[in-house]
């Protein structure tokens, strides 16, 4: 009787644990249970045996063996929860969107990422000071946002990327305002690698330091090559990288602006652009470390233009040359008439914290007075030309690269951090206007017919979110005597406070 009670008592136990571990069972507890169980049913037998040969009166509870079996089937059911409950949270972790916020700014992507948002951008703050010789009294010390620009971009469908940008800064070199402005609005459909289209608002495909981003730009205002080329225009292109990305092409339509120019719709003509360009990065995936980074390529432009043409500044930002322009019926107005055409070979190249750029722009167009007074109603051909050739280095031995660079030791202004990377660069350029200009189209009394600069710079990468740059240009002009440009020149110090997210 003792010992029917006791395997009874056994069972019990058994069942109780169980029913303790059916609240929330994990898969070690089940082994664990499993384990009890074998060993307290092998004790079980081994009474059963010993009352039995004993002759006990009393005889184990009929029902142990039945109990035993529901424990095992209970266990079997824990297993068979466990493991519907691991596919239910598989496949909630399909369906849930991630979201991350960091240095690359705010992301949000769907589980499958064929849908993704992000939003990041960037913002410069500026200080221009001209310290002596100044050639046009106009240049006044001042401080400046420069670029104040949020960046709305994803994917939708997994193939179609978009890109919004808009501005509030002086956003060019010619406006002292902050106004906003819509920079970029377009939409990508890859299709495949090589082919891609392209729609919207965005820079067309032709000078090289333009293609550049603003937040990735090794002097604080491009060189002169820049002044020659399109900005942003609206209209489509083709695009894609073949033979294993080593060479890009991309060709397109668009309504066409001026020099140095960006335009939202036309209202000048019915004719479009068409611009093109084709770079080569032969040796890139090459395991040549000195050729990987070379690049180069032509770039251009062709079709017909109407409407007002845009003046050249400095690189202190200055205008020294200007169309002659009036409202007034009896003065010179000078306009584009025609056929206008561009090419801009180009090239960089990276070898470790070594970079080097350079590219060379001729824009050629017609021209006509359009008003009164001297030249009325002449039209000429005019071909204007710029070079520059611009050289970096990482004196912290960072990769240079055209694009965004991170600091190996990064300043995270903690215990530990960092003092990021230091970028050394000097540059060259020319820009030269076609001497046809004057006297009819351009006044040889108040602007020069070309400009010639060098610089040095310096830029503080301390972190991936900010950059501080200083620069020094000098400029020369070539003016006739009498002109306020003759035998002058500019020096202007530039500084910029870079915060990117």
């Amino acid at each position: 009787m003792k010992v029917n009670k006791l395997v009874l008592a056994v069972v019990l136990c058994i069942q109780a644990a169980s029913q303790t571990l059916l609240a929330d069972a994990t898969t070690e507890q089940i082994e664990a249970l499993k384990q009890q169980i074998e060993q307290l049913t092998t004790k079980v037998l081994a009474l059963e045996q010993q009352a039995t040969a004993a002759k006990a009166q009393a005889t184990p509870p009929a029902s142990a063996d039945s109990r035993l079996d529901q424990l095992d089937q209970q266990v079997r059911v824990l297993e068979c929860k466990r493991e519907l409950d691991q596919e239910t949270a598989t496949e909630k972790a399909k369906q849930t969107p991630r979201v991350s916020f960091g240095a690359n700014g705010f992301a949000v992507s769907s589980a499958d990422s064929n849908y993704t948002f992000r939003v990041r951008g960037y913002v410069q703050a500026d200080a221009r000071f001209y310290p002596s010789d100044r050639v046009d009294t106009t240049a006044t010390d001042t401080f400046l946002i420069r670029r104040a620009r949020p960046i709305f971009e994803g994917t939708a469908a997994g193939k179609l990327d978009y890109r919004v940008m808009l501005d509030f800064g002086a956003q060019s070199s010619l406006s002292s305002a902050n106004n906003a402005l819509l920079q970029d609005a377009y939409a990508t459909l890859r299709l495949w690698p090589g082919l891609q289209i392209q729609g919207g608002k965005f820079k067309e495909p032709v000078g090289l330091e333009r293609l550049q981003s603003g937040a990735n730009l090794l002097f604080i205002e491009r060189a002169y090559p820049t002044q020659l080329v399109p900005n942003r225009d609206v209209g489509f292109q083709l695009q894609g990288d073949l033979f294993a990305d080593t060479l890009r092409y991309e060709i397109g339509a668009f309504n066409g602006v001026a020099d140095g120019g960006s335009g939202d719709f036309e209202t000048a003509d019915n004719d479009k652009d068409v611009a093109g360009r084709l770079f080569a990065q032969p040796f890139k995936n090459a395991h040549l470390d000195a050729l990987r980074g070379l690049g180069f390529g032509v770039a251009g432009t062709t079709g017909n233009q109407e409407g007002a043409l845009r003046p050249f500044v400095s690189s202190g930002l200055q205008r020294f040359f200007t169309y002659r322009t009036s409202t007034a019926t009896t003065q010179p107005n000078v306009l584009a008439a025609g056929g206008h055409w561009r090419v801009v070979p180009q090239a960089y190249y990276y070898w470790g914290p070594f970079g080097l750029l350079a590219e060379y722009a001729v824009s050629s167009s017609e021209v006509r007075q359009s008003g009164g007074g001297t030249g009325a109603g002449q039209q000429q051909r005019l071909t204007h030309t710029a070079w520059q050739v611009a050289a970096s280095y990482f004196v912290t031995g960072e990769q240079n690269s055209f694009r965004a660079v991170a600091p190996k030791r990064a300043a995270t202004f903690s215990e530990g951090s960092g003092w990021g990377a230091l970028e050394l660069a000097a540059r060259v350029g020319q820009l030269n206007v076609d001497k046809d200009a004057f006297p009819v189209y351009s006044d040889p009394a108040k602007s020069a017919s070309g400009a010639f600069s060098y610089a040095l710079g310096a830029n503080w990468h301390l972190n991936r979110n900010l950059k501080l740059s200083l620069n020094w240009e000098h400029t020369t002009f070539d003016a006739p005597s009498g002109n306020p440009y003759h035998d002058n020149h500019e020096d202007v110090i530039l500084t910029r406070a870079q915060f990117s997210f």
